[in-house]
């Protein structure tokens, strides 16, 4: 599952887009569904500390802030315990120079990076990777080059693995398909069913359009078969979680 949880802004307390507002909403959203790896974007450190006391020790968090230091705001993963064992944590930014924390390139507003671990399941044995990142809302062209970024470190781990983003452009643009090209490809065409329709994953906090553009999504390796995709609309409590709606896969590991 990979949800923008939408960073905190000073909004007044009803406002829609209030995070003492959404919080829980997004804590209800996450346990109902229980994702096995949740992935996340734009969250403050205050709010992913929230949700790491409010989701509870099921869940390990490994996330980083966009800055040379590690802080501001973060993407990362959310990892079930039950299911899984952490073997290895690390980060790139999405630059020319992705082991230097908090460094730009390709014109972006501000820094890019990744968040990636190697998790071994404890019901199969195997071994696989997941990433969680956010690319680039001005610059076409570092979305591109950041895409081809995220399919080189791909390949080089050589396990199967799963790519988690709001990515900031439509599915089937160029990211997309340069990723497709690496061998990452969008899970909700491969999937053997659609639970939901097609939504536009922007929604602003109004009813999301069927068929309006995919901007957030799963995407994965040939390792893995797709059984189902959604995306999801739900309020729990009568609340939107964030502007953003989450994106969902259930995968099965055909190595």
């Amino acid at each position: 599952m990979t949800l923008n949880v939408r960073r905190r802004l000073p909004r007044p307390a009803g406002h829609p887009d209030a995070w003492e507002r959404r919080r829980d909403a997004v804590v209800a959203l996450v346990t109902s569904e229980a994702p096995t790896v949740l992935a996340v974007q734009e969250a403050l450190p205050d709010q992913a500390a929230d949700l790491t006391a409010a989701l509870g020790s099921r869940w390990e968090p490994v996330l980083v802030g966009r800055g040379a230091d590690g802080g501001g705001e973060q993407v990362g993963l959310f990892l079930d315990r039950e299911r899984l064992d952490l073997e290895e944590r690390r980060s790139w930014a999405l630059s020319r120079t992705p082991r230097r924390p908090g460094s730009r390139s390709w014109g972006t507003a501000f820094p890019r990076h990744a968040v990636g671990v190697v998790v071994r399941d404890r019901a199969t044995g195997i071994r696989s990777a997941a990433i969680a990142t956010h690319l680039d809302v001005l610059s076409p062209w570092a979305r591109r080059r950041a895409a081809g970024l995220l399919g080189r470190i791909v390949r080089q781990r050589g396990l199967p693995a799963v790519v988690m983003a709001d990515w900031n452009c439509r599915a089937g643009s160029a990211p997309w398909r340069a990723l497709a090209e690496a061998g990452v490809s969008d899970s909700w065409s491969r999937a053997s069913r659609q639970v939901t329709e097609s939504l536009g994953t922007y929604a602003g906090y109004r009813r999301p359009r069927v068929g309006g553009p995919r901007i957030d999504g799963v995407l994965v390796t040939d390792d893995w078969s797709v059984d189902r995709v959604a995306v999801s609309d739900r309020r729990p409590g009568g609340v939107w979680p964030s502007d953003h709606l989450a994106v969902h896969a259930v995968l099965r590991c055909a190595s």
